[in-house]
């Protein structure tokens, strides 16, 4: 297996009017030349499992870009476009490719694009071709957008709020991609919108901690591979702000709508809480 993996990562407060330029970029992470040189981190961890689990299997990593600048204002129409095209660049260099892995953040808007990683996974998509397996991870404040959906295999989230979860979770999508690459599943994927703006920590409330324990449960039962709850970035005003609810599904679309809508309505019940 040929392996493409990068990532390009901000939180963007559309309400903010100072932009986030190339320089945040460069002085919070810029990693060119392997994930390896990079300290550990929220940002290089997901790259640097998906290295070591690549690397048991003896796959082949094309290892590119690895970009992260602190939430902010929206991105510089030209630093946001200098770096989703370094990636691809990277890409085109390296086809044919089997499988692409992407850590994103899932809120990044810039000068000219509301949705930053739905415009990047439309270019990988058209790139890489419609065989390619392509796995995201997100943070779980990012908005979900059809054209993330459209264009991806797979997406997974973080569970955990604060973000103590993110290896585990990058885990969670190689093994998803590893699943569908290698013909033993067909992940789809459905959503629910929860019609939802808020900040909801995992671990102060039992309704939460009870929430997230019981998407762990289902996850590998009935067909359902994984489920994210998207709690959305309430500081964006963009006609897909908000919490919504994914689930994936081994080749069963109505199986994923259902479970989609079925946790999100849980979500829905508990959220005074």
């Amino acid at each position: 297996m040929r392996l493409f993996m990068a990532t390009l990562a901000t939180e963007t407060n559309t309400l903010v009017g100072l932009p986030t330029g190339l320089a945040d970029f460069e002085g919070c992470q810029l990693v060119r030349g392997g994930v390896a040189r990079a300290p550990d981190g929220l940002w290089t961890t997901p790259a640097k499992v998906w290295r070591r689990q690549a690397d048991k299997h003896g796959w082949h990593v094309l290892d590119s870009l690895h970009a992260f600048a602190e939430p902010g204002g929206p991105v510089a129409r030209a630093a946001y476009e200098s770096l989703r095209d370094e990636i691809l660049a990277d890409l085109r260099a390296s086809l044919p490719i089997d499988i692409v892995l992407l850590a994103l953040h899932g809120a990044m808007v810039a000068d000219g694009y509301d949705d930053c990683e739905g415009d990047l996974l439309a270019r990988v998509r058209a790139l890489a071709g419609p065989e390619a397996t392509i796995g995201v991870l997100l943070d779980l404040h990012a908005h979900l957008t059809p054209a993330m959906t459209d264009n991806a295999t797979a997406i997974v989230a973080y569970k955990e709020y604060p973000h103590t979860d993110y290896a585990a979770r990058a885990k969670d999508v190689f093994l998803l991609v590893e699943g569908a690459a290698m013909g033993r599943t067909r992940p789809v994927m459905a959503s629910f919108d929860c019609r939802t703006l808020g900040l909801f920590p995992t671990t102060r409330t039992t309704a939460m901690r009870g929430f997230v324990e019981a998407m762990q449960t289902a996850e590998g039962r009935d067909g359902i591979l994984s489920l994210s709850l998207l709690h959305g970035f309430p500081w964006a005003d963009l006609p897909f702000t908000g919490a919504r609810m994914l689930a994936v599904a081994d080749a069963d679309p109505a199986r994923a709508q259902a479970a989609a809508e079925r946790f999100g309505r849980r979500f829905v019940d508990i959220r005074a809480e």
